[in-house]
């Protein structure tokens, strides 16, 4: 019995032993990367950000942690994770001031402020996106046109300009929005106000022969003529422009 049990006690020894012989294997730093970048270009992005965020962890400070913070943002966005997109852009900017490939961060960032105020659900109801608060997609037109303003030989920069007129023509939306309530209650100073906004702030806009309209019914409602006559001859030079566009 005693022998039997010496026995035991030297198999457990021996197997503890080995336990603790045992060095849990750590990847290499390129081994990370590759196998990160080869699940993003799969498509396969969970699996893509684990990589890239064990990768930093083991290597915080090596040949490819810059490259896989990068592409650890585009990861987020494709993952639909938008929030967690914009936190690594703001962390990558920290880290890397400099960094030759801002631009594509800024664009990236854009993306994300603007994915991020379009809600899938509500996208298929028949709601005018223009009538929501707008703070995220404010957000994301300083983005682009930061993009344009900072970097105006980046190859982002048409399809930041591109959002920036759909941004544009959103926001007018929501002015108009906004001033076609306080003319239904009459409240006609207030309609004024909100349409002359358009006008002056966004001339480019599709929303400007409206609220042209809106200043000549407003101004006539206050019988104020001569300015309601303005907006008339204003929108008359405006509508035939826009017909032909």
């Amino acid at each position: 019995m005693k022998k039997m049990s010496r026995l035991f006690l030297t198999a457990a020894v021996l197997l503890l032993a080995a336990c603790v012989s045992q060095k849990p294997t750590v990847k290499t730093e390129a081994s990370y990367y590759s196998e990160a970048h080869d699940a993003l270009k799969a498509g396969n992005y969970s699996v893509a950000t684990a990589g890239y965020e064990a990768l930093e962890s083991q290597y915080p400070v090596g040949n490819y942690t810059e490259q896989a913070q990068l592409e650890l943002v585009y990861g987020r966005y494709m993952q639909g994770d938008y929030a967690s997109a914009i936190a690594a852009i703001d962390r990558y900017m920290r880290l890397h001031p400099e960094s030759a490939n801002l631009d594509y961060v800024f664009y990236m960032r854009g993306l994300s402020n603007f994915a991020i105020d379009q809600d899938a659900i509500l996208k298929r109801l028949p709601i005018n996106m223009a009538h929501r608060d707008m703070g995220q997609a404010k957000v994301a037109f300083d983005d682009f046109r930061q993009l344009i303003t900072r970097f105006p030989s980046s190859q982002y920069n048409a399809d930041a300009h591109q959002r920036l007129i759909y941004l544009r023509n959103q926001f007018a939306e929501a002015e108009l929005h906004v001033a076609r309530y306080y003319e239904m209650r009459g409240a006609f100073v207030a309609a004024i106000n909100r349409a002359r906004w358009i006008v002056e702030n966004y001339p480019e806009s599709q929303a400007v022969p409206k609220a042209l309209s809106i200043l000549v019914n407003n101004y006539n409602a206050l019988n104020m003529k001569d300015l309601a006559a303005q907006a008339q001859d204003l929108l008359k030079t405006i509508e035939p422009s826009k017909k032909a566009g």
